[in-house]
């Protein structure tokens, strides 16, 4: 599933249908990706409508959608469309007259080009928020924004002193936009073995160093992949041109038989918090 920086740079891709109108909404309405909201309703609520935001939340995307360029405005009503890419959904750019293969499950159309959600699998879904909602009120604090505090930190795990540090990274209504190559990045920067548990480490630390990894992370993969080769878009486990560097972890845990970029150990592999985990085992001891 795609993590913070890969949904920031889906929405880039998207990002060229801010400003213009929707003339027509394609579907098809009996895929899963409907399950929270028909796909009817979606196309009387978005017709006519014009982007006029886009964001991410963690791993969910935002676009808002209003009558008119004056949807910036808080007197006018904005209507938020959310989009999950879940395993395989990707979002790509095609031209206006764009024929949805059997993949394409939504396709926004405006005058000069159609904005495309595609999922051979279907655990993306793609929903409505109820007018006038700011969807991410509700939504834990992201990890880089001025709130996630230690103190914030501290009270929402107050509680979790047995979960294993793989497993509170993925908690996603503590740690919003973290997945698991990510984990195991922060694991592996912390020196720590992924299975340790809360009470055993410093929660200061672990607020430093996941914050360290998500600005990495938006720098190497959404600032400096082209959010312009839109019939690519980005399609989870086929991933971007541009990644983080090798002296990441990331290059290396892929690979069987991959080592460590800081000792050159071979790399350990394991289930933990029901994830496939990698882990060194010389700077990530288990004791």
């Amino acid at each position: 599933m795609p993590e913070l920086a890969e949904v920031e740079l889906a929405r880039r891709i998207w990002e060229p249908g801010k400003g213009q109108e929707i003339i027509a909404v394609e579907s098809h309405p009996k895929t899963r990706v409907y399950r929270d909201t028909p796909a009817r309703d979606i196309q009387g609520h978005l017709v006519g409508k014009t982007m006029v935001d886009s964001r991410t939340h963690g791993k969910r995307l935002i676009f808002g959608f209003a009558d008119s360029l004056s949807g910036s405005s808080p007197r006018t009503s904005v209507t938020y469309l959310e989009v999950h890419l879940g395993m395989s959904g990707r979002l790509f750019l095609a031209d206006p007259e764009h024929h949805p293969d059997k993949h394409d499950h939504f396709v926004l159309r405006t005058k000069s080009i159609s904005l495309v959600y595609s999922d051979y699998r279907q655990f993306g879904r793609v929903y409505l928020h109820p007018p006038d909602t700011k969807p991410w009120d509700a939504l834990p604090v992201e990890v880089l924004h001025t709130r996630f505090t230690l103190a914030y930190l501290r009270r929402l795990t107050a509680r979790r002193k047995g979960t294993s540090l793989k497993a509170l990274l993925l908690d996603q209504s503590i740690f919003p936009g973290i997945g698991n190559w990510m984990a195991d990045e922060i694991s592996w920067r912390l020196y720590r073995y992924p299975g340790t548990a809360l009470r055993e480490l410093d929660l200061a630390a672990i607020r430093q160093v996941s914050r360290q990894v998500c600005r990495g992370a938006l720098r190497h993969i959404a600032d400096k992949n082209s959010p312009r080769d839109g019939t690519r878009g980005f399609s989870p486990g086929s991933y971007v041109e541009q990644v983080p560097p090798s002296c990441w972890l990331f290059q290396h845990r892929w690979k069987a038989g991959g080592s460590c970029p800081r000792c050159h150990s071979t790399l350990q592999r394991g289930t933990i918090a029901t994830r496939t985990t990698a882990w060194c085992p010389y700077c990530q001891p288990k004791t």
